[in-house]
């Protein structure tokens, strides 16, 4: 399994010229996308920490380009990033907006932690998946046909959530505050465990 390291997924970022915004949305979704996966590891195992790093860094590479363009940044993300060598992220990063109801059926992935990850930050901000979507809904909820879409999608990030922390000892709300910062740049996690 070939997946860049956080200094190369870091370097990749500025050379696609991310912004700091979004540079710092993509290392609060990746912190969090760890942190979770941490903890899953614990009671489930089997998901790739370094996957969900790796995703979670670079699963906006596209977001600026396409703001310009009008593209959407999934698809040419994944595009750019299986350029790269890295087909595994790729797949995060193209599965990183939506999910489906079947997505739900099987077990918890680093698509799927990574994608509620995202969820979970608005802007550079932690917050809830329903105030998230409230966001989303006022930016991008021009018409009705968006917004039930987007109501939609909100029940099965819902359903999402419930499966992430059925058996945690965490809760979703603790993820507000849990992903802080250590005098050395590193992150501590709701359990004293560093990352990063």
């Amino acid at each position: 399994m070939i997946i860049p390291s956080r200094q190369q997924c870091l370097m990749f970022m500025d050379n696609h010229r991310m912004p700091a915004h979004i540079q710092e949305h993509s290392q609060k979704v990746a912190e969090i996308a760890i942190g979770l996966g941490m903890h899953l590891n614990r009671h489930r195992g089997g998901l790739a920490i370094a996957l969900l790093e790796a995703g979670g860094l670079l699963h906006d590479i596209a977001k600026a380009r396409c703001l310009r363009t009008g593209e959407n940044h999934a698809v040419i993300g994944a595009r750019m990033v299986r350029q790269m060598g890295y087909p595994l992220v790729a797949s995060i990063v193209e599965e990183h907006v939506v999910i489906a109801p079947g997505d739900l059926e099987g077990p918890v992935s680093e698509s799927l932690l990574v994608n509620y990850a995202d969820k979970r930050v608005k802007h550079t901000e932690v917050v809830t998946l329903e105030e998230r979507f409230g966001d989303l809904a006022d930016r991008y909820g021009h018409t009705a046909d968006r917004k039930a879409r987007l109501a939609k999608n909100l029940s099965l990030f819902v359903h999402l959530e419930e499966k992430i922390f059925v058996d945690l000892k965490i809760q979703p709300e603790d993820v507000l505050t849990w992903v802080q910062g250590g005098d050395d740049g590193t992150r501590i996690f709701g359990d004293g465990r560093a990352s990063l």
